[in-house]
């Protein structure tokens, strides 16, 4: 199980999860499943492109689940940090979605 520290929309528009952990250097293997989702060793994160079909929100859930096809179970706990997360955006991430 990997924690979520920080869940960040850059200046840039990419949306980051970052682990508690640092991360483990396996994980930028990710981006074998095709699914536009990259691991950032220097930011210990996984980030997404810009958005443009999808919202942030979107790409959180897709995220989690490449993610999991993956092995790699992430989690958010009451640690979890949220930067430059509209509180809107930030409910959606929160919904359970079972895809």
């Amino acid at each position: 199980m990997e924690v979520i520290e920080r869940v960040e929309i850059l200046e840039n528009n990419q949306l980051i999860v970052v682990l508690a952990s640092g991360g483990d250097p396996s994980y930028q293997y990710i981006y074998r499943e095709a699914a536009e989702v990259n691991w950032d060793n220097n930011l210990k994160a996984f980030k997404s492109p810009p958005p443009r079909e999808w919202s942030h929100s979107d790409w959180f859930h897709h995220i989690i689940k490449v993610a999991k096809n993956c092995s790699i179970n992430l989690s958010l706990n009451n640690e979890t940090t949220w930067v430059n997360i509209p509180n809107n955006v930030k409910e959606q991430m929160l919904v359970c979605k079972n895809t």
